[in-house]
């Protein structure tokens, strides 16, 4: 049955496309359009029929000769009506032309085979049984009895006048084979009619608003709807077109009838449209794709849809077809792609701001090394006494300089590699209390200095050992009370608390000093931000203190707070796991990539070599991390 039904569904769509080229360049959509489609395809159908019913019958009651005449004058019948329709675009008066054709060829079949005594008279009753049946209006019926008896006038006319052949021998079987022939055809046609799904309805909303309100109720509220409404059969086959969209779609895709939907589909969009009704068959109760249709003749290739389907189920449950709304999204698929491309500019953009500070950093390094050096040298008078106290101030100078702004130098490497996600966190387990430790030791003597109290408290519990990279927790420490500190006046107080809470470790720095403005606060952390205006700074610094802070605790898997008041203080609370279990989260993007490194790293022994290098060192560090948080 699939393949017959098949073949049925070619020959419908290969008829309707033929009937669309006959009547060329209609107006698609309208009502008076379907009706000159329906008309054309009948036309040509019985192009076919005709002869194939004709030729039996008359074979059975003239020679063969008269009997191809027959048949072939049949066949003229219909493409004469498809030639009236084509012209005249009437589907009324193309069967109305056909209805007196028809008449007319009985009124000579009765003639020839005995007049008013022929066995074919009694066909004239098909007329106007015909004509009511195909337009099922009382006008058509009347014109189908006018048909049949001007036509039987005609019969009785001519038998009067003594020109009417006598009866043929097979004329009565012959009559009787065109009634079964009548009755065969006419039954099949209705019970296709009552079996097959309903046929589209493309009825514009114009063309409804001229019909009476008990004319629209269903179909109205379906045609207000937006996007282009279809009803698919278990095949996927459009059985029933609405929607206020349905012109628009039509007039850029064509005709979406039987299997027009699915062919219009780009090729490579199908498979997802047939696997989202299957969805449904089996079980779903909605689902949704987007597919591209192919649109030849327009100015884009392709019309980009949204289609939601639910399904509609028999009483027992099986899959009996589905609903479907299509809406344009060309729009918003144009302005994704419009957001994705600038997104990736931006990314762009700032990849290579970060290139760019690495590799200015990378080699501001050396000379900067050989500054350090050689003022250091001076200033120790390897090579001789300074003869002016002013030479060994100078020196002095040069070498605190090249201090400061290699600390600045190391800052922004340290920035460009996180914000690359080049920065990688080595855990450890150590104890807190040492941290702070190192960090109080470093920098009590800048708070003294500054006229500024520092102190520290620790929770108890918190000198348990904690797993985190010891070096970038000491210097996110330092930076936060190398920031409080210079931002707090004399006779203030920072302070430093410490307490592991919930597998969490928990470090707060608070201060006395001069806080932050509310519109500055939420900008607080970014690279280069600072919390004054550029022409009224009071403290130096290049504001990427909390930045590096902030990207340190990221990478710990950790959290960042801020509060603070204009006038009163801020507080800072640092929140790390405490068992090092989110040290160097990845992203599912970057997860998902293949771990191919290049260039290659050094084997595990060379890097626990190279840590060993770094604990030595630690000292040096330490003292850098100070210098940055001063200058940060």
């Amino acid at each position: 049955m699939t393949k017959i039904d098949n073949l049925i569904d070619r020959m419908k769509l290969a008829g309707r496309q033929t009937a669309e080229s006959w009547l060329g360049s209609a107006e698609h959509g309208s009502r008076a359009y379907e009706g000159q489609v329906r008309a054309m395809t009948a036309c040509l159908s019985n192009i076919i029929l005709a002869p194939v019913i004709t030729a039996p019958v008359l074979l059975m009651t003239f020679s063969w000769p008269h009997a191809v005449a027959g048949a072939l004058a049949a066949m003229a019948m219909p493409v004469a009506a498809a030639g009236l329709l084509g012209a005249t675009g009437s589907p009324k008066a193309a069967g109305r032309a056909a209805l007196a054709g028809v008449a007319a060829a009985l009124s000579v079949l009765a003639a020839f085979t005995g007049g008013l005594a022929s066995p074919f008279l009694p066909l004239l009753a098909l007329l106007p049984l015909e004509a009511a049946l195909q337009s099922r209006k009382l006008s058509e019926l009347m014109l189908g009895l006018l048909a049949a008896a001007s036509a039987l006038v005609a019969i009785a006319a001519v038998d009067l006048a003594g020109n009417a052949a006598a009866v043929p021998a097979g004329a009565a079987s012959a009559a009787g084979l065109a009634f079964v022939f009548y009755v065969f055809v006419r039954g099949l046609a209705l019970v296709a009619e009552r079996t097959a799904p309903s046929q589209p309805e493309v009825t514009s909303v114009a063309a409804r608003q001229n019909e009476t309100p008990a004319g629209l109720e269903v179909t109205d509220v379906l045609d207000r709807l937006p996007g282009l409404l279809t009803l698919h059969n278990v095949r996927g086959d459009v059985t029933r077109i609405a929607g206020a969209d349905q012109a628009e779609f039509t007039g850029k895709i064509g005709d979406v009838s039987g299997k027009g939907f699915i062919n219009r589909i780009h090729v490579a969009d199908r498979i997802a449209f047939l696997d989202a009704i299957d969805s449904l068959r089996r079980g779903h109760a909605r689902s949704q794709v987007e597919l591209r249709f192919d649109c030849p003749g327009e100015a884009s290739q392709f019309v980009h849809v949204a289609v939601s389907l639910a399904a509609e189920r028999d009483a027992d449950g099986s899959f009996a077809g589905c609903v479907a709304q299509t809406r344009d999204v060309s729009a918003e698929v144009a302005d994704h792609d419009r957001a994705t491309a600038v997104a990736r500019e931006a990314e762009s953009s700032n990849d290579s701001k970060t290139r760019f500070l690495a590799a200015v950093s990378h080699e501001l390094r050396t000379p900067l090394n050989a500054i350090i050096g050689f003022s250091d040298i001076l200033a120790r008078e390897m090579f001789g006494k300074f003869s002016d106290e002013r030479q060994r101030e100078y020196v002095g100078l040069i070498h605190q300089s090249g201090q400061h702004l290699l600390s600045l130098v190391n800052t922004m490497l340290d920035m460009s590699k996180i914000e690359a996600g080049r920065y990688e966190v080595f855990v450890e387990a150590f104890p807190i209390a040492d941290v702070i430790d190192n960090c109080d030791a470093m920098l009590r003597l800048q708070a003294s200095n500054r006229g500024v109290t520092l102190t520290r408290r620790l929770v108890r519990g918190a000198q348990t050992e904690v797993v985190a990279d010891k070096s970038a927790v000491q210097q996110i420490l330092i930076n936060l009370v190398g920031n409080a500190i210079k931002f707090t006046e004399a006779g203030g107080v920072v302070n430093v608390d410490a307490a592991i809470r919930d597998g969490q470790l928990e470090l707060v720095v608070s201060d006395t000093g001069i806080g932050i403005c509310a519109d500055k606060l939420a900008c607080i952390g970014e690279p280069f931000v600072q919390a004054q205006d550029e022409l009224g700074r009071h403290y130096e610094g290049t504001g990427l203190g909390l930045s590096l802070v902030k990207g340190l605790v990221d990478l710990h898997g950790g959290s960042f707070a801020i509060e603070s008041r204009e006038g009163e203080g801020t507080i800072v609370t640092i929140s790390l796991p405490a068992d090092g279990s989110g040290a160097n989260p990845q992203s599912d993007e970057n997860a998902a990539e293949a771990a191919v490194v290049f260039p290659p790293v050094l084997p595990k022994a060379a890097r626990k070599s190279a840590s060993n290098l770094a604990q030595i060192d630690e000292k040096t560090r330490n003292e850098d991390y100070a210098e940055t948080a001063r200058i940060a």
